[in-house]
């Protein structure tokens, strides 16, 4: 009888081993998992069918049943209850890829179909995109706009000249870096849209605040977008609105709680090089925005 309790925990242990080989692994090639709390898990149909505000309309959180998340779907353009709709690729669509978006900054996550695009490595990119102009070639991560190839944060070799390793929400990947090195001809070394330790060369247009400070009180504003990888335009945005003071200066405009320059469609060329007099909607006034 003694061999049977030695022989209870040996083959607790066996069973384990599987598990703890496959976690081994998965850290080896920079898989770090998700903790359960803060992942919105995959439900069955018949789950979802008894959740009353599944796939509803949503403001936030409060308004979805758990483990439901409020989620804005780029693709769709509609915000609504929802939980992971995939865990692996193998659950999405042959031109699709599993990833894991978040839907509040530090809130609960979610496990997504996304399209398989063109955008290269070190290219921006939108994590969710209803195009592929915009989203990752296969094999790559999108983090932080931009893509990337897996990687292993205790080994910096494992990205390419140019790229350091960053943790993201589907493990690491490579993002790209310039600084100390030396851009092609007409090019700077910026941070597009002032992401954290990301710098690439881009031929800037408008004003390079991060070379030339903003005057105190205003705001350095890097646009970088996928349909210009190596195009950046730059400009210093005054803060306007109720609770700011003073007025836009002669010229410009209040629009989303910044001053912009005015203009009128009719003169193309007031805007100068390389911008355009635009409007979002027909209840804005016409102001010149970069001509992406």
């Amino acid at each position: 009888m003694r061999w049977r309790a030695l022989l209870a925990p040996l083959l607790g242990l066996l069973l384990l081993l599987p598990l703890a080989w496959a976690f081994h692994t998965a850290m080896l090639r920079g898989f770090r998992p998700t903790p359960a709390a803060r992942l919105v898990p995959m439900l069955s149909p018949g789950e979802r069918q008894s959740l009353m505000t599944y796939e509803r309309p949503c403001k936030g959180r409060k308004d979805c049943e758990p483990p439901l998340a409020c989620f804005f779907n780029a693709r769709s353009k509609w915000t609504y209850c929802t939980d992971s709709r995939c865990m692996t690729d193998q659950q999405c669509a042959e031109d699709m890829v599993c990833r894991t978006v978040e839907t509040v900054k530090g809130g609960t996550q979610l496990r997504q179909c996304t399209l398989v695009g063109v955008r290269k490595e070190g290219e921006p990119c939108l994590d969710i995109s209803d195009s592929r102009e915009a989203s990752c070639e296969r094999g790559l991560l999108c983090q932080d706009r931009r893509c990337g190839r897996p990687c292993r944060m205790e080994e910096p070799g494992s990205c390419p000249e140019g790229f350091f390793c960053r943790e993201g929400l589907d493990g690491p990947s490579c993002l790209p870096i310039c600084e100390g090195r030396a851009c092609p001809e007409g090019q700077d070394c910026i941070q597009p849209d002032l992401e954290e330790g990301v710098s690439i060369c881009a031929q800037v247009h408008g004003q390079n605040c991060q070379e030339t400070p903003c005057p105190e009180g205003q705001k350095c504003d890097m646009w970088n977008t996928f349909s210009h990888p190596r195009e950046a335009w730059g400009t210093c945005l005054i803060r306007c609105g109720e609770e700011h003071t003073p007025a836009c200066p002669e010229g410009f405009v209040c629009q989303m709680h910044y001053c912009r320059k005015a203009c009128d469609p009719a003169d193309p060329e007031v805007c100068g090089p390389h911008y355009k007099c635009d409007r979002d909607h027909e209840k804005f006034p016409w102001t010149c925005e970069p001509d992406m």
